[in-house]
C-alpha cells in the first residue's frame, strides 16, 4: 500500500511512497490526495515519518529500514559541529542503526548565529531540516497522538 507524503522541503509537492520498498516516485504537485506524513530525499536517501494508526505510533523510515520513534528502544541524536558547519544525525534501537553527517541546515543562513545555544532553539527550527523535524517529534511524545490524527485527517486542496 503506498502513501502519499508530503515533501517536508516543498510544502506543495508529494510523493507517492512505497513503504514497502522505502521510496518514493519523485516530488510533485498533487491536490486532493490524502497526505499520511512527510518524507525528503536527502543524498540519494528516502527519508520517511508517517503514522502506523494499528500499533498507534509514528514510524521513521530511512534508506528502507523502519524505527518505532516511540519504541523505548529507539534513540535519537542530533548534534552540531559549529566550527565545521556539519551536522550529525543518529537513530538506533536493538536492530537498526542510521547514522549521517551532512552540511548543517544553517551554514549559508545571515540571519542564523550559530553557537552552543543554538542547539537549546533546536525544536524551534525543526522546520528546516528533516532529521531535526524527527527530533523534535522524540522528545515529544507525549503529543504523538495529535501527530498522528494530523496526517490521518490532512487533505490536500
Amino acid at each position: 500500500m503506498n502513501l502519499y507524503l508530503r515533501n517536508f522541503d516543498c510544502l506543495v509537492e508529494y510523493t507517492q511512497f512505497d513503504p514497502s520498498e522505502g521510496v518514493g516516485d519523485g516530488f510533485t504537485d498533487i491536490e486532493g490526495q490524502d497526505i499520511s506524513g512527510v518524507c525528503s530525499e536527502v543524498d540519494g536517501v528516502w527519508v520517511a515519518i508517517y503514522p502506523d494508526s494499528e500499533k498507534n505510533t509514528i514510524l521513521v523510515q530511512i534508506d528502507g529500514t523502519t524505527w518505532d520513534l516511540y519504541s523505548p528502544d529507539t534513540e535519537v541524536a542530533y548534534n552540531h559541529d559549529y566550527e565545521n558547519e556539519k551536522t550529525s544525525f543518529r537513530i538506533s534501537d536493538n536492530s537498526n542503526t542510521f547514522t549521517t553527517t551532512y552540511d548543517a541546515w544553517w551554514q549559508d543562513r545571515p540571519d542564523f548565529e550559530p553557537n552552543k545555544w543554538a542547539a537549546s532553539r533546536e525544536d524551534e527550527n525543526a522546520d528546516e531540516d528533516i532529521f531535526g523535524y524527527i527530533l523534535m517529534l522524540w522528545h515529544r511524545q507525549e503529543k504523538k497522538q495529535h501527530y498522528i490524527n494530523n496526517w490521518a485527517n490532512e487533505q490536500v486542496d
